[in-house]
């Protein structure tokens, strides 16, 4: 199986996009987008862990479900994937108050 940096190196050169194209149609800068792919930040060499909203970005830029993404939220920073649930949450109730509903129903569930 190949890792999610492979995967949306991938999916750029399949559409024909330059790092820096990719990186505009996506919201992040090129340099940024780099180390995503190649997973460690080549200044330190250390292992680079996207923000919830660039994978969301990077996800909606380029099809990916966003529940692929999963085995990449192990390394996030719990407070970070706090802060954006509950952006995500404040956008949705904005968006479709019924959905918004059907999900705080579904978390109480478990």
């Amino acid at each position: 199986m190949i890792s999610f940096g492979e995967r949306i190196f991938n999916e750029r050169v399949a559409r024909g996009w330059s790092l820096r194209q990719a990186a505009a149609r996506i919201g992040i800068s090129h340099t940024y987008l780099s180390a995503i792919e190649r997973e460690s930040d080549p200044r330190t060499g250390n292992p680079v862990t996207p923000s919830p909203d660039s994978l969301l970005k990077i996800c909606n830029a380029y099809g990916i479900p966003f529940r692929d993404t999963e085995k990449v939220f192990t390394s996030v920073n719990e407070g970070d994937m706090i802060k954006f649930l509950i952006t995500q949450l404040r956008m949705l109730r904005k968006s479709d108050a019924k959905m918004y509903k059907t999900v705080l129903t579904e978390a109480e569930k478990d």
